[in-house]
């Protein structure tokens, strides 16, 4: 039964409030109140260094991560979803590699690659021919054009202009 007000949906962010305080899962009373201290006075909004919604947010997570921590019945509870989320997780991670092993011998078998056909190769020839056209007859209208082949961009000359102004101020 899941605990009142929490739910396996909040339980899926990142981290457990084992994780949240820095405390292993079987850490006593006393280790989790140290560990709760310590991030209080870290993340508290007033004394951090963080953006105020960023704190706000932190020291809220952590606040109901003691607070759950804190009451043996609510802990009990909390482990018992915790291992049952953990057994959920363990029977999706099955699954995923399970599948996963099945996809790779489905790719592996697609990894023998028949030779290009005579039709395929010929249609490569007439692109590599088509692009060599293109480019010949770009050269050659530039040429025609009285165009030079190499030429300084327009934005260069500005600035060597303005680098010149510079100079002769000084």
């Amino acid at each position: 039964m899941p605990l009142s007000g929490f739910s396996l949906f909040k339980m899926s962010n990142a981290r457990s409030h084992y994780e949240l305080l820095g405390v292993v899962q079987t850490a006593d009373l006393q280790n989790i109140k140290k560990a709760f201290h310590r991030l209080s006075k870290r993340l508290h909004p007033d004394t951090t260094l963080l953006p105020p919604d960023e704190a706000a947010s932190e020291f809220r997570q952590v606040c109901e991560a003691y607070e759950f921590l804190s009451d043996p019945a609510k802990r009990q509870e909390y482990d018992n979803d915790l291992r049952e989320k953990d057994y959920i997780k363990d029977d999706y991670q099955n699954y995923v590699e399970k599948t996963d092993s099945n996809s790779l011998k489905k790719a592996s078998n697609s990894d023998n690659r028949r030779p290009l056909s005579a039709g395929e190769l010929f249609s490569l020839l007439l692109l590599c021919f088509a692009l060599c056209i293109s480019l010949i007859l770009g050269v050659l209208f530039a040429v025609l054009d009285g165009k030079e082949l190499h030429s300084t961009p327009s934005w260069l000359y500005s600035n060597q202009s303005f680098i010149n102004d510079i100079k002769s101020a000084n």
